[in-house]
């Protein structure tokens, strides 16, 4: 007799499927392969899979379509336009939607904070676990919560990788990380809180897209060190980013994809910069270069962090040495006055 599956070896074994077949499927697909309803509602909970339409699922950032996320986001802006008011708040991915934030996929109702006396609303998520009053915001007629609850209201509901594709868009819009704590502590001991406690230690407002937070986060859960995130390395006029940086080990970390791009297809042009760009750390300034693609890091984020394993221990038996004049720093924050993080100087 086999070992029963347990509920993430069934949600691993949808993402594959999932994957093998394109990206998408049915509800009648989903059925034939084994998903119930709560197997279901719990790849949507994680975010593993996104409803794109009425009976349809597909994989985060499966077939990404400019176009079509934006009218996802304003027909989804719209529903919660008409359920929001000043006592029952949008919030969570919706409020983040309000802000002009990305999110890991459009929830597929309303998400919604109220209190406990409120009466329910049909067709919306409900959480129950209101906001203060000086952290409700009105967007365009909609009250929804501030950056910071937002953040902190995200983290508690999505997994780490997940959250940080909004956490970090929120820091790179000046929130206050020491609120943002405040704020989470001030909620007590409520589901998921030791799981946001260490999204907002790993958030990281460098990091400038959607694809660079995820595999952060991803390779973070795999026991990767934190790395620093765009950090320029400068030699005899020369001058390059990298996505992910481990100084101490001379290793580069580089995101591939549209995730990071946000552009319909990677350019001839774009990717003959990588290639140069991969060419001039390696060859100039003898880096190890770790590189992951969307779909790698989140179906096979062990590969990637194996990947950067070697690297690891090659480093370790042949410490890297910088060439003399290099200068490694982090440049501030657009609209900051945080000054240049420097790393190394000659």
């Amino acid at each position: 007799m086999g070992v029963p599956l347990t509920p993430d070896d069934v949600c691993n074994h949808v993402v594959q499927q999932l994957a093998a077949v394109g990206g998408g499927a049915s509800r009648a697909e989903l059925h034939r392969w084994g998903v119930d309803r709560a197997a279901l509602n719990r790849l949507l909970r994680r975010g593993m899979v996104h409803r794109q339409g009425r009976g349809y699922y597909v994989l985060p950032w499966a077939g990404h379509d400019d176009d079509r996320w934006r009218r996802e986001r304003s027909e989804h802006l719209r529903r919660v336009s008409a359920a929001a008011n000043s006592e029952k708040v949008a919030g969570l991915r919706s409020a983040a939607l309000a802000w002009g934030l990305p999110v890991s996929s459009v929830p597929p109702l309303p998400e919604i904070l109220r209190p406990a006396h409120a009466a329910s609303l049909q067709g919306t998520r409900v959480v129950r676990r209101p906001p203060d009053p000086e952290h409700i915001v009105l967007i365009n007629t909609v009250h929804v919560t501030s950056l910071e609850r937002t953040a902190v209201d995200v983290s508690l509901d999505l997994p780490t990788p997940q959250a940080l594709i909004t956490v970090d868009a929120v820091l790179r819009r000046g929130a206050d990380l020491h609120l943002m704590m405040t704020l989470l502590r001030s909620l007590g001991p409520v589901h998921g809180c030791r799981r946001a406690h260490q999204t907002l230690i790993w958030a990281d407002g460098h990091s400038e897209s959607p694809l660079e937070s995820f595999g952060r986060g991803r390779l973070l859960l795999q026991g990767i060190p934190q790395p620093s995130s765009n950090i320029s390395l400068r030699l005899d006029g020369q001058e390059f980013r990298t996505d992910h940086w481990w100084d101490d080990l001379g290793i580069a970390g580089e995101a591939d994809g549209r995730g990071k791009y946000n552009l319909p297809t990677s350019s001839h042009d774009t990717l003959w910069a990588e290639k140069l760009r991969q060419e001039w750390f390696e060859d100039a300034l003898g880096l190890s270069v770790v590189r992951y693609v969307e779909r790698e890091v989140r179906l096979a984020p062990h590969a990637v962090a194996a990947r950067w394993e070697r690297r690891a221990a090659q480093r370790l038996s042949k410490p890297w040495m910088p060439p003399v004049g290099l200068e490694v720093f982090q440049r501030p924050i657009s609209g900051t006055n945080e000054p240049i993080r420097w790393l190394r100087r000659p």
